[in-house]
């Protein structure tokens, strides 16, 4: 039987201080001058006799990043090791075995800061927050993310005018250098459940998937070709873009007649990517008045300058066509109050009727429920969204150890409320491991 079993072990700590206790700290180190990256091998023998092996680690990481290897495979005879005036008496100090055993040591005080495995569902920026907040304090972070490329809503969900993939890129590499482990086209309630993922020792798992499934108009003809969702049309764009749909034509093609149904943010990016994309006409029409519009001033604006009209207190009540998409009836509504309640009823005799190539439907959305379906104890609201506690622990699910926020909690709403609020999340998170442990 062949033995490649490592022939020299290396220091106890009980050796290492006494063979640092008979270095004489000559004030010419001859020892330096042998080592061809001419490590600090004095200080870093002081360091190990004062039992200060972080700044003896230190000291050697200032011009080595391979110490673990180099102690072992460094000719020290010819170097270091060699020139030690103490190897006249051939009393040398072992010099690769000090710098070994810190190296082991090195080892061992990372891993042993090492904390627990966290599961991070979402690469938007709830999760990117929480994870790389949690990094920083040394939990061992995975983040699952079902697309192919990560950023969620960063990525997929707003136009390159406003946020290129680039930015995109640097963030995630940023989140990357942490030290967070990224999973890709992994999804969550089919490749891998809550379920499987405590069994993989994961200790606590957050859920910032967002809201990815659209809001129809329950109208008939929403499935015909030429109708899409606003989520369906802004990622399919960025897809092609990055080169990921390379093949496949644009969802508003040039000259395209375009409406687009609700004036939120969503719907003002659907509607302003659509004239990037050369369309000859975008109209944005939208239930509400225009008072009550979600999308900010800012962006609205910018639409309005840049072409797009925009019609209040209106919405399709008719999808017209046959094989594909070619009009729509639009019809007025009024706000009736009804004992307290304020009720959207429609204007009778306000039908138009109007031709279009392309609709586009941006009336809000919802979480998907693969996720909560596929496990136990994960309560949601009569609409779908993730219910979540504030006490004792702030975004706690109805079951321990999984927490959630961003817009999978609540409407959705701005990027840095959903870091606000992974931010907040993540303290908790730490506060109901650490409480575990005691």
């Amino acid at each position: 039987m062949l033995n490649f079993d490592e022939l020299e072990k290396g220091f106890t700590e009980e050796e290492a201080l006494a063979e640092a206790a008979r270095c004489l700290k000559c004030k010419k180190p001859l020892c330096v001058g042998g080592c061809p990256i001419e490590n600090r091998i004095p200080e870093i023998i002081t360091a190990i006799e004062a039992r200060d092996y972080q700044a003896a680690i230190a000291i050697i990481n200032a011009n080595s990043n391979l110490a673990i290897i180099c102690a072992r495979v460094c000719p020290h005879n010819d170097q270091c090791e060699g020139a030690c005036v103490l190897n006249r008496k051939g009393e040398g100090i072992q010099i690769s075995k000090l710098e070994r055993f810190l190296a082991e040591k090195e080892m061992e005080l990372t891993l042993n800061q090492m904390r627990d495995k966290i599961a991070i569902i979402g690469s938007g920026p709830a999760g990117l927050s929480v994870a790389a907040i949690l990094a920083k304090q040394n939990y061992r972070v995975t983040i699952f993310e079902a697309q192919a490329k990560a950023g969620g809503v960063l990525r997929y969900g707003i136009p390159e005018y406003r946020l290129p993939n680039e930015v995109v890129e640097k963030q995630i590499e940023v989140v990357r250098n942490l030290g967070v482990r990224l999973e890709t086209g992994v999804v969550i309630g089919e490749d891998l459940t809550i379920d499987q993922l405590f069994a993989m020792d994961y200790r606590a798992i957050f859920i910032g998937t967002g809201t990815g499934l659209s809001r129809k108009l329950e109208v008939d003809g929403e499935s015909l070709p030429g109708a899409m969702q606003a989520i369906y049309f802004l990622g399919t764009v960025s897809l092609i873009q990055d080169g990921s749909l390379a093949n496949r034509p644009y969802p508003v093609l040039p000259g395209d007649r375009v409406l687009v149904v609700g004036a939120g943010n969503v719907a003002v990016d659907a509607a302003r990517t659509a004239l990037r994309l050369g369309a000859a006409s975008v109209r944005a029409v939208d239930i509400v008045p225009e008072k009550e519009r979600r999308a900010s001033d800012k962006e609205y604006d910018e639409a309005l300058h840049e072409g797009v009209s925009f019609t209040f207190e209106t919405s399709v009540t008719q999808i017209h066509g046959e094989d594909k998409l070619t009009g729509v009836t639009l019809q007025k509504f009024t706000r009736q109050l009804c004992g307290r309640e304020s009720i959207i009823r429609p204007l009778p005799g306000s039908e138009e009727r109007i031709a279009c190539d392309k609709l586009i439907i941006a009336v809000g959305q919802k979480p998907f429920a693969r996720i909560v379906s596929t496990t136990t104890g994960i309560k949601t609201n009569e609409r779908g969204y993730v219910i979540t506690e504030n006490a004792p622990f702030y975004g706690m699910t109805t079951r321990a150890g999984v927490f959630a926020a961003g817009d999978v909690v609540h409407e959705p709403k701005t990027v840095i409320l959903a870091m606000r609020e992974g931010r907040r999340v993540a303290e908790a998170l730490d506060s109901f491991l650490r409480s575990r442990d005691i």
